[in-house]
């Protein structure tokens, strides 16, 4: 059963990063300085912007929502996962490498410390502090 709760997880990995690619990209170019692509004739702009950006949102939402709501094997899944991402990291953009670990590790930051409110809240309901009388 905990396999279909990751394959859930990925599906919302994959559609995450589709709705937070133009975003990201955006953030990414002023962070950077580099100038934003125009596409040309044949690939309009908006697509451009889409593929330059879907790699970092989907770094960030994988390593997020394995982190924070992940079984067991939730750090397997993040490397399985990440592997497509890096080799195409280190062969077009080998020069803002920084970038996308920075990315990573601030998703991982903020999805332990997700799990973990998540976890204080559960241990919580089940102690049921009981008020002195």
């Amino acid at each position: 059963m905990k396999i279909f709760k990751n394959i859930f997880l990925f599906i919302l990995v994959i559609v995450v990063s589709i709705l937070l690619a133009i975003p990201t990209n955006k953030f990414y170019q002023t962070f950077t300085k580099i100038p934003v692509g125009f596409g040309g004739f044949l690939i309009p702009s908006f697509w451009y912007n889409f593929m330059d950006g879907i790699n970092l949102s989907y770094i960030f939402s994988l390593t997020f929502l394995f982190t924070a709501f992940g079984g067991v094997k939730k750090y397997w899944w993040i490397g399985i996962g990440l592997i497509p991402t890096a080799l195409f990291e280190a062969y077009f953009d080998l020069e803002h490498i920084y970038f996308p670990i920075a990315v990573g590790l601030v998703g991982w930051a903020i999805g332990s410390g997700l799990s973990w409110l998540v976890w204080l809240l559960k241990s919580r309901k089940k102690r049921k502090i009981m008020p002195s009388a």
